[in-house]
């Protein structure tokens, strides 16, 4: 079975049968290769070639897939900023205090990347790991999605633009079994800017995110 229905919060219309022939992954099926480590990503988890991961977490119609990077303002990702510092962070002496302020600049400049405008109002399909906020039981019902296992629980969470906060439609949820892999989640991608409160184990803290997700489809991950 998979796990929700056609976002009811765009145009597009997909059913449960067309989700199920295009992405045949599903709860009872998938599978994680061994269990994730805090800081991982999902591609430290795959363990298949690319195409068939890409044959089971296949793209529903009508929507886009993308990356965490996509979520950033282009021209800001970690790998162009450091690309920019490059020439300074090769001239400066190891240890010294230029290179630590170099650091701290480039981490600056990537945590106060703004969002990617172009996002806002599109249809798009994110895989992530969860941060459980709201509870039926023991069942999740909102979350927020993350780039990387044990992000804002066990280790520190991302900038405001790598956090998707996900609410699923009512009478849907995910498992506590199923959120201890990776997921994906299909809806409309809105940019707007959620303070939440999030239980850890080292007690609650606050949380920004960038984007929100209402009411999409989603499903376990394969990785395998």
């Amino acid at each position: 079975m998979l796990a929700g229905s056609a976002c009811g919060t765009n145009d597009v219309d997909v059913s449960t049968e067309d989700a199920v022939a295009v992405a045949p992954s599903t709860h009872e099926t998938a599978t994680v290769a061994s269990d994730p480590e805090y800081g991982d990503s999902i591609a430290d988890l795959v363990t298949e070639p690319e195409s068939a991961t890409e044959t089971a977490n296949a793209t529903l119609p009508g929507f886009r897939a993308v990356e965490w990077d996509d979520l950033i303002q282009p021209g800001y990702s970690s790998d162009q900023i450091l690309e920019r510092y490059r020439d300074r962070l090769e001239a400066a002496e190891p240890g010294s205090p230029e290179l630590d302020a170099l650091y701290e600049e480039m981490s600056a400049e990537y945590d106060g990347a703004s969002v990617n405008p172009q996002l806002d109002g599109e249809d798009i399909q994110l895989a992530g790991f969860v941060a459980p906020l709201t509870f039926d039981g023991d069942a999740i019902t909102e979350f927020l999605l993350v780039p990387y296992f044990g992000a804002c629980i066990h280790v520190p969470p991302p900038p405001a633009n790598q956090i998707v906060k996900v609410t699923l439609a009512e009478g849907e949820s995910l498992s506590l079994e199923e959120s201890w892999g990776a997921v994906w989640v299909a809806g409309k991608m809105n940019v707007t800017t959620t303070d939440t409160d999030l239980d850890t184990f080292d007690g609650q803290i606050s949380v920004v995110a960038s984007y929100s997700i209402t009411e999409p489809a989603f499903g376990v991950y394969d990785t395998v």
